[in-house]
């Protein structure tokens, strides 16, 4: 009992520290810098921030349109080698095998995407969140269907792909 207590403890520890230093390193750069910005250059933040933002959602986007197309050599270009998903339904964590199989038994007719949020996590990752609203065939038990997204992106080679999804249903 006492080594799982350390081992959760350290856990917590090692998820806490990264995003303490990544909170700080901001405010840091900006006691940094005490001379004002120039006018003529755009500072690189306020363009690389929402240049980030449009690409990642676009790429969300991108991604579940080749899911509801059912287009799993699509879908697989999204993800990283080793992708793990923990869907709503309780079942537990997903590889991407196994998410690439689900892709051919996609039962919603339609979807939409927004309240997207994108958090850099350093130069190679970001964290982006938004909720997905499903509409489901009336054939079917369940017709509508809202969900909390929470995805992990990583850049692989200059290209950005998922690495981790994590879904909650919103009631």
């Amino acid at each position: 009992m006492r080594r799982m207590q350390n081992w959760m403890l350290c856990s917590c520890v090692a998820l806490v520290l990264p995003c303490v230093a990544f909170a700080q390193q901001p405010a840091a750069a900006d006691k940094a810098s005490t001379s004002p910005p120039s006018q003529s250059a755009p500072s690189q933040n306020s363009t690389a921030q929402p240049k980030l933002v449009d690409l990642l959602e676009a790429k969300v986007r991108a991604a579940w349109d080749a899911f509801k197309k059912k287009d799993k050599n699509a879908y697989a270009e999204f993800l990283t080698d080793d992708f793990q998903a923990v869907e709503s339904d309780g079942d537990g964590e997903r590889a991407k095998l196994h998410v690439l199989g689900e892709v051919e038994h996609c039962m919603f007719t339609d979807y939409t995407l927004q309240m997207f949020q994108v958090q850099p996590l350093g130069p190679d990752y970001a964290f982006v969140t938004y909720e997905s609203s499903m509409q489901f065939p009336r054939t079917s038990t369940l017709h509508f269907r809202r969900v909390f997204i929470g995805e992990l992106w990583t850049q692989h080679d200059g290209k950005w792909k998922m690495m981790r999804y994590q879904e909650t249903q919103v009631r």
